[in-house]
């Protein structure tokens, strides 16, 4: 059987989202199952040929069950923020959500901040400058 949305298709899209999001890099990997993901503390996202499907899932803790429910209360604010998103999904502190284009600039820091995915780290050029003379990204390949 084929893969009707192979990983080849889907890290291109991926990418486009990693720059859109302001995200590291490093949080666009692969899956058990081969396919890109970009991963957060709390939820994934991959590329469907829909568009990007946001996986949210409740944190685990030590007070998971705390009356309501695993922190239900992350639950209800992921769901009352994200609703520049549909919902397919609803789960009991989970949920699937479904973007059909790139986010604005304020919806990728609230999707960043929902999934907990790590910001890109923002450097001026003159601090650029500074790290580069201190020797910060060089690597001497005769150096052993």
């Amino acid at each position: 059987m084929t893969d009707k949305y192979p990983p080849v298709v889907q890290r291109p899209e991926l990418l486009k989202l990693v720059e859109a999001l302001g995200c590291r890099p490093n949080a666009l990997r692969r899956d058990e199952c081969n396919d890109w993901r970009i991963s957060g503390k709390q939820g994934w996202i991959y590329a469907v040929p829909e568009g990007f499907q946001l996986v949210y899932f409740a944190r685990n803790g030590v007070n998971e069950w705390d009356g309501a429910g695993p922190h239900m209360e992350d639950y209800v604010r992921a769901k009352r923020n994200l609703t520049f998103c549909r919902l397919t999904q609803d789960g009991t502190g989970e949920g699937i959500f479904l973007l059909d284009r790139l986010p604005t600039q304020e919806e990728g820091a609230t999707i960043r901040e929902i999934l907990v995915i790590a910001k890109k780290r923002e450097v001026s050029e003159e601090t650029l400058e500074r790290l580069r003379s201190s020797g910060f990204g060089r690597r001497d390949k005769n150096a052993l």
